[in-house]
């Protein structure tokens, strides 16, 4: 805390509160602009972050920053120049050292200061949970869900895979909307995502599994957390072909015919047991599929519609993403069946 308890209203204010914490404003403002002029595009004014170290308790270390905000600083960039001098780099760097000493006034910007750990103070999710990275396979309604659920709760290191596109039949269950519409679903959704919090850092990757690619197929590997939401036992073929690399945790999520239950499987081992996984769901008692009770999607296409409410599917993404949860907390091999009832209420049937 420093006289005179306000913030500095003019550059040169500003210039002499940092010099009495030993920062020179004009070293940094003629690297920054030095810097910046070796990039692209070096036009256009920039903001300029003061950050102060803070502890949790007053004589304890630091351990985290409170940031405050300069808008409209202006620098130099490789065309500017001054009357009576050359045009040169040596008059720009000039140029950039003299504006912390002006008296015009600055442009305080209004700043929120939030850590991750206090932005989900109302998850629940427990420490530590967050340093997984998760992999999604499979970008439908139930994975698009299911992945938002996580990101709020702080898995937020997360990739998207999917090679499909998004239809505007998907809109009735799907997070995505219009926007979305005829686009990747794996890349808009990791988009959508990316949005949803400020430490979010997802990344889409538009393909099929198995990877095509030696590329690819490293990228798959520096997962954690194997999560499927296909549906498909050519998926769970595959992922047991898969050469993870190492142990993984994974988690297969489908929803059975008109969202009546989730089947759940896990497992945490180097080779998914796809045999396992196949043939515990097989010993459910699953109410067949029934194809006489499907829509077909549109005028002239035969493609039946799997009949869900977006109510349902929200409701397995939410069962789901604590199953996923508890995986990780205690991975083991283990099969679920969660069924929902005529009033609504839904019951765990074995585990």
């Amino acid at each position: 805390m420093l006289e005179p308890w306000e913030l500095p209203r003019t550059w040169v204010d500003l210039s002499a509160h940092l010099g009495g914490q030993g920062v020179q404003l004009a070293d940094v403002f003629e690297q920054a602009g030095a810097d910046r002029r070796l990039r692209k595009d070096d036009r256009g004014t920039i903001t300029l972050f003061l950050g102060f170290p803070l502890a949790e308790l007053i004589g304890e270390t630091p351990a985290k920053y409170h940031w405050i905000a300069v808008g409209s600083v202006e620098l130099s960039d490789r065309k500017a120049k001054k009357n009576g001098f050359r045009a040169i780099e040596q008059t720009r760097r000039f140029l950039d050292r003299a504006r912390p000493t002006a008296n015009s006034p600055l442009t305080w910007l209004r700043t929120v200061n939030w850590e991750p750990d206090q932005i989900r103070t109302r998850s629940g999710l427990g420490t530590g949970m967050g340093s997984e990275r998760v992999l999604i396979i499979g970008a439908g309604s139930l994975g698009g869900a299911v992945s938002e659920n996580l990101v709020r709760m702080g898995m937020t290191r997360m990739g998207i895979l999917d090679h499909d596109i998004l239809d505007v039949g998907n809109l009735t269950r799907h997070v995505l909307g219009m926007d979305a519409v005829g686009h990747d679903k794996a890349a808009a959704l990791a988009n959508a995502l990316s949005l949803i919090m400020p430490d979010a850092d997802v990344r889409g990757i538009v393909a099929s599994f198995p990877p095509g690619t030696n590329e690819l197929a490293d990228e798959l590997r520096s997962f954690d957390v194997i999560i499927d939401c296909t549906g498909s036992d050519a998926v769970l073929d595959a992922m047991a072909e898969f050469d993870w690399g190492g142990e993984k945790i994974f988690v297969s999520l489908a929803m059975t015919w008109r969202a009546e239950g989730l089947l759940v499987f896990t497992a945490s081992e180097a080779t998914f047991p796809a045999i396992d996984a196949k043939e515990s769901f097989h010993e459910m008692n699953v109410p067949p599929t029934d194809l006489g009770d499907a829509r077909m999607e549109g005028i002239g296409c035969w493609h039946p519609v799997f009949p869900a409410t977006a109510a349902d599917v929200r409701m397995w993404s939410a069962v789901g993403a604590r199953t996923i949860l508890e995986a990780i907390r205690h991975p083991e091999r283990r099969c679920l069946y969660y069924r929902q009832g005529f009033d609504g209420t839904v019951e765990k049937l074995n585990g």
